[in-house]
């Protein structure tokens, strides 16, 4: 309980009709040492750890897939259980009345070829890898689809009704994560040659580069080659997340009430000020506020010039687009929308100057600022939090991680802004 006091004992009875309790009721002695405190069991203590969940799921595929055991069994073996699988349903529904559309019978037949699953992992074969695992997790007739519908059941009957509970949140990505890294292993299975997590897999290189490396011993050390960073959250959040993500979400919103609540509040109060007042206020620097804009009807395609009372009008692209991240699923998709937001501002500004500009974060900040109060995104908090807590960690600390920590400042900011 929040003043320290707790139960301890057993809990029996049925949901909205009152738990029964066997048990003691436990109130901390003001005295009691530092020691006494820091033994307080915290939430989540007695809970099944997420890698413990449901291990009969995942057994049974492992089982289809003609192993004994997690990874003991033969790779080839697996693709011909596969292909009977996938083949003997696909004759079942042919012969039952139900109509199988064309496209799902074309899906079925692709599945059954076995593809290319050993030698070296290229770029090619990588997205190869991936369109296979989008299209066998779309097939419930594929062990590795069946295994996601019942792992996206078993989740909705945890985290939805009862379970929308704020505090279960950190269950919740914990579940979705180590679904990640159990569902990585079968993938490796099925394709040995798959580096593990954390891999790379070097990008191609064009003839032209290739020519221009230099061949004597006296040139300089070679720049390390672009290549792609292998990880679970890459390659399956895009098909395991969106049909997880209602109940995701829900929690998430729930955790970030409060925080939501302060943001939203400031940003209506701020979004009754017209374009210059606003971009005033935030400090924008004026050879960056937009001195004409788009016409409307019924003169498309002119300029008409900004006034001071021109309302929702200035980084308008920039607006729409950043209003796209709650219309996305994967924190991928969703750093996706915040780069192409960059990028239309940048893009504005430099029409506006008529010369390439470089950014400054002191320049930037604010006016990115105006896009995200101007872009009205209702649970902000919910849709930061997601992606730091699924964000591949490989971007972390680059580009998109530069500009998710902008977003994330923007955020903060706005909830401690003084309204006068």
């Amino acid at each position: 309980m929040p003043n320290g006091d707790y139960l301890e004992g057993s809990f029996n009875g049925e949901w909205g009709s009152g738990l029964k309790v066997t048990g003691s009721y436990f109130k901390p002695h003001l005295f009691d040492t530092d020691k006494d405190k820091t033994q307080a069991m915290k939430l989540g203590h007695l809970c099944v750890c997420a890698e413990d969940k449901w291990p009969a799921v995942f057994e049974e595929c492992w089982s289809q897939l003609g192993c004994e055991a997690p990874g003991r069994g033969e790779p080839e073996k697996a693709w011909e259980n596969i292909a009977v699988a996938l083949t003997t349903s696909r004759r079942h529904i042919l012969d039952s009345p139900d109509v199988l559309s064309r496209s799902h019978n074309k899906t079925l037949e692709s599945l059954e070829v076995i593809p290319q699953h050993v030698g070296p992992i290229t770029m090619d074969r990588y997205n190869a890898i991936r369109l296979y695992l989008i299209k066998a997790c779309d097939t419930p007739l594929h062990p590795l689809g069946q295994l996601l519908e019942t792992l996206v059941a078993v989740y909705r009957m945890t985290y939805v009704g009862v379970g929308a509970n704020r505090r279960l949140l950190h269950q919740a990505v914990s579940e979705i994560k180590s679904y990640l890294n159990r569902i990585f292993l079968i993938v490796r299975f099925l394709f040995p040659d798959l580096p593990e997590e954390g891999g790379l897999i070097p990008e191609p290189t064009t003839d032209l580069q290739e020519k221009n490396e230099p061949n004597s011993t006296d040139a300089l050390p070679e720049s390390p080659k672009p290549a792609r960073v292998v990880s679970s959250s890459a390659l399956l959040l895009p098909v395991l997340l969106p049909r997880l993500y209602p109940p995701l979400f829900t929690l998430y919103a729930l955790d970030k009430e409060r925080e939501d609540d302060v943001y939203w509040e400031c940003v209506l109060r701020l979004n009754k000020q017209p374009d210059l007042a606003l971009l005033a206020f935030l400090g924008v620097q004026q050879k960056f506020w937009p001195v004409s804009i788009p016409a409307s009807l019924p003169a498309p395609g002119e300029k008409q010039l900004v006034i001071s009372s021109t309302k929702d009008a200035c980084f308008a692209s920039a607006v729409e687009t950043l209003q796209q991240i709650s219309t996305t699923f994967t924190p991928s998709d969703k750093l996706q929308v915040i780069q192409l937001t960059f990028e239309e501002i940048t893009q504005e500004v430099q029409a506006l100057l008529k010369q390439d500009f470089l950014w400054s974060m002191d320049d930037l900040f604010p006016v990115f600022l105006y896009v995200v109060l101007r872009a009205r995104i209702r649970n902000l908090g919910s849709e930061v939090s997601l992606i730091e807590d699924l964000m591949d960690p490989c971007v972390q600390h680059g580009e998109h991680g530069i500009m998710f920590t902008t977003l994330k400042a923007c955020y903060y900011q706005i909830q401690h802004e003084k309204v006068t």
